[in-house]
């Protein structure tokens, strides 16, 4: 039988190349449990706003370039966060970073939530966005880190299932809070702050990754990690052995990044995820106050926009049984068409029935390009300087966000918002076309493989 136990493999065998080849488990169903978790508080932080900016714009007597000031002033803070945090991730370990961002961004909901006037709303988004890119970067990374490539995808779309949670949880919690009195918007800023629980179960429960032990020398624990690993796994059935020894992965400075095998994934995978979150926040930030702008009442616009939000939990049920058997590249490609013609029809359409629909298709599209891209950006960059190339791949897209919010606005104010979909769903398409042409295989490959060009 070619297997064995863990006592028997081959002394020279390194704890990558160990790890790799191991089925999933228990640890990492119940890792991937306790990232979910940290990745939906985290999205509702993120798209809280979104979800009172009527109720918030309604009570301030703000005007509609005010929201969208706000609503691009968390992406300033999420572009830090994302360049910081990755750096910070390749220096100093993934679990650290997701420890303390997540205090950070807690401590900056509160804030949100007892802002006194406009400029200290826009002030406290800031902050919470520098928190919650810093963790949500750290958590993909560690994903990718510490998980069999073989069902990488698959983790990734329970990852983003929990996470996705938190569309409709946010939705609903505005529904249930807001048309309470004048003020009870604070309450669904304060619910963020929930993510300090995330940090002490971190601290208590996550270990550090296997590769970046290894790649900064620190080999003893990353042994004893894998064979806690082994030690699981071999109770189902004798371990596969170690085929292929990778190398092992080394420290490396920002400057790799611009090494030609990686400038071109950077550069590809900055376009298309900036083209994607523009048009994501596009969409999903402005929902309720355009069909406002319709002529809905803000409860009924709520619970549209509420209805539409279930999309992103069918998503990563659609991805589950894909995930790991279709390209990654060519799922954001089919998956880029489909969202930017739902988009078009959400735009051009006046009827209730297809509102909710053609939106409700436009969430599931979204969601399950979120979730390729986010099982994608990890997986092209060497261990050294997977933290930073991530982030600053997610740094574009925050930038785009920040584009969006202002834009958005001015298009939707001037043009209407037929126009803006029609706009946003032609953006989906030619995201989708250029990752598919250009962007790197890596679909159950390991991910010291997936570095070389």
């Amino acid at each position: 039988m070619n297997a064995m136990h863990p006592e028997t493999l081959p002394r020279a065998a390194t704890p990558v190349g160990r790890l790799d080849r191991l089925p999933p488990t228990k640890f990492q169903f119940f890792w991937v449990t306790i990232l979910g978790l940290a990745y939906l508080i985290e999205t509702f932080d993120n798209i809280a706003f979104g979800f009172v900016a009527p109720t918030i714009r309604s009570e301030w007597g703000l005007s509609i370039g005010q929201v969208g000031l706000v609503s691009s002033s968390v992406f300033l803070g999420m572009f830090v966060g994302a360049l910081g945090g990755g750096r910070l991730s390749d220096k100093f370990g993934r679990k650290p970073v997701l420890i303390w961002s997540s205090v950070f961004y807690s401590a900056a909901s509160l804030l949100s939530a007892v802002a006194p006037n406009y400029e200290v709303l826009v002030l406290g988004r800031v902050l919470t966005g520098v928190g919650v890119q810093a963790a949500t970067g750290v958590i993909m990374v560690y994903l990718s880190e510490m998980f069999p490539s073989a069902s990488r995808g698959r983790f990734f779309t329970a990852l983003t299932f929990i996470g996705f949670v938190a569309s409709p949880l946010t939705s609903m919690t505005a529904l249930a809070i807001v048309p309470s009195g004048a003020g009870a918007w604070r309450w669904v800023f304060a619910l963020g702050s929930v993510g300090v629980l995330i940090a002490i179960v971190a601290a208590i429960a996550l270990p550090e990754t296997v590769r970046w032990l290894t790649a900064h020398g620190r080999d003893g624990e990353a042994d004893r990690l894998v064979a806690r690993l082994e030690q699981a796994a071999s109770r189902r059935g004798p371990l596969k052995p170690v085929e292929a020894e990778p190398a092992a992965p080394t420290r490396g400075s920002v400057r790799d990044l611009f090494q030609p095998q990686y400038a071109r994934r950077l550069v590809v995978l900055g376009i298309t995820f900036a083209m994607l979150v523009y048009c994501l926040y596009g969409f999903t930030s402005w929902v309720p106050t355009v069909l406002v702008g319709r002529g809905l009442e803000q409860a009924d616009a709520l619970k549209i926009a509420t209805t539409i939000s279930f999309g992103s939990l069918l998503a990563p049920v659609l991805l589950f049984a894909l995930a790991d058997r279709i390209e990654r590249k060519h799922a954001i490609l089919g998956a880029g068409a489909i969202t930017g013609v739902a988009l078009i029809t959400f735009g051009m359409t006046d009827t209730r029935t297809a509102t909710i629909v053609s939106g409700f298709v436009v969430q599931v599209g979204l969601s399950s390009l979120t979730t390729s891209f986010y099982t994608y950006l990890p997986e092209v960059f060497p261990t050294s300087v997977r933290g930073i190339g991530a982030g600053v791949v997610n740094g574009a897209g925050r930038l785009a966000g920040i584009a969006s919010g202002v834009s958005v606005a001015a298009i939707y104010a001037s043009q209407g918002a037929q126009t803006l979909y029609i706009a946003l769903g032609a953006g989906l398409i030619a995201m989708g076309c250029i990752a598919g042409a250009f962007g790197p295989a890596t679909t159950q490959r390991p991910l010291e493989a997936i570095e070389k060009p």
